[in-house]
């Protein structure tokens, strides 16, 4: 090979190539027979495009790709004539680009002279004569059919997800909203069994225990009903609406007041475990404060989150360990704090008792 033939193929290949641009500053001849046969060895479809963009040249393997079986059928023929109508936009911005000089690519659909699908990532370069002039096109053209496929299957796999978890998001909604209204109506009934029996009477007490059980699990259930997207609970307006409900309830709503609440968000499970405690802690001291109870939710200064509901009344006795505590309710607030890994404790202060429940972030 003399050094003449090994110039033109490693300007030939670096044009095919596409990486080396002023390569397309050296090529000299490129007729001749040695560097078009460098050409029509690339596995890409090379074109030669005469200055009005009329195919001179296309290499064996690009006829092939394009399945036009003899060149003489598309020889002279303006190169965008065969694309589709809407990529020859593309075509006309790339030869324009190429023949004042300057390189350009795209990515287009293009099927083949026999109607098969194609996709190509097209090289449109000048290509310059000994004293700089550009005097033809060059267009490389490489099948990334395979790529675009695999692309626009994993984009009808990923819009058929979204569209079943769509269907499932507006299910789960119904759902949240039918188990909402049940608890609601569970909750009505044994209110209206309450009616029947004295404020004393244990059967009251355990009826008006479970109401607020349920109402708690309702409330948040609402909240999920409005939020399905995240499954997530906004607490301040969760705990208010709470928090009048039980006071509705029991009877006592003007007793009730909400004080300093953080503006936080929590999933619906931690949402449900701390509702409950809110409510145990609210009945308790409702039904035996004296005056007023608040209910509060703040940051304390270690990062731990403070639930608190307080009481206007006698307060605690002596001793008093919420470990001594028998009942149900307070048993079932031990394990809802466990669940959020918090703990339980109360002691006293000038106004009355305090109940509150420390729990992470």
């Amino acid at each position: 090979m003399t050094q003449s033939e090994l110039q033109n193929s490693m300007t030939a290949r670096s044009i095919v190539d596409g990486n080396d641009l002023a390569a397309l500053d050296l090529l000299q001849g490129l007729e001749g027979a040695f560097t078009l046969s460098v050409l029509d060895a690339s596995p890409d479809c090379i074109k030669l495009l005469d200055m009005d963009g009329s195919l001179s040249f296309m290499n064996h393997n690009g006829l092939c790709a394009m399945e036009i079986d003899d060149f003489a059928d598309v020889d002279g023929q303006p190169w965008p004539s065969l694309w589709p109508s809407k990529s020859r936009a593309l075509l006309t911005d790339a030869l324009a680009a190429a023949t004042s000089g300057k390189a350009a690519s795209f990515e287009a659909y293009c099927p083949t002279a026999k109607g098969a699908p194609r996709w190509w990532h097209v090289s449109v370069s000048p290509v310059r004569n000994g004293a700089g002039d550009v005097v033809r096109i060059l267009a490389s053209s490489r099948d990334i059919s395979d790529r675009v496929m695999h692309e626009q299957m994993v984009e009808a796999d990923n819009e058929r997800l979204q569209r079943e978890l769509e269907q499932k998001r507006v299910l789960l909604a119904e759902i949240d909203h039918r188990v909402k209204n049940s608890f609601t109506l569970i909750s009505g009934v044994l209110r209206m069994q309450m009616r029947g029996l004295a404020a004393d009477d244990a059967a009251h007490s355990a009826l008006a225990d479970a109401a607020t059980r349920i109402s708690t699990l309702a409330r948040v259930h609402e909240q999920l009903h409005f939020n399905a997207e995240t499954r997530v609970v906004p607490f301040a307006p969760y705990l208010a609406s709470l928090v009048a409900d039980l006071g509705q309830s029991l009877g006592q709503v003007d007793q009730v007041q909400i004080g300093a609440v953080e503006n936080m968000e929590m999933p619906a499970e931690r949402a449900i475990a701390i509702g409950l405690i809110a409510a145990e802690f609210l009945g308790n001291a409702l039904k035996h404060g004296d005056g007023g109870v608040r209910v509060s939710l703040v940051k304390r200064d270690d990062g731990m989150m403070r639930l608190q509901v307080s009481d206007v009344g006698p307060g605690l006795p002596e001793g008093f360990a919420l470990s001594d505590v028998k009942g149900l309710g307070m048993r079932m607030a031990q394990v809802y704090a466990a669940q959020v890994h918090g703990t339980l404790d109360c002691g006293n202060s000038d106004d009355g008792a305090d109940f509150w429940l420390d729990f992470p972030l």
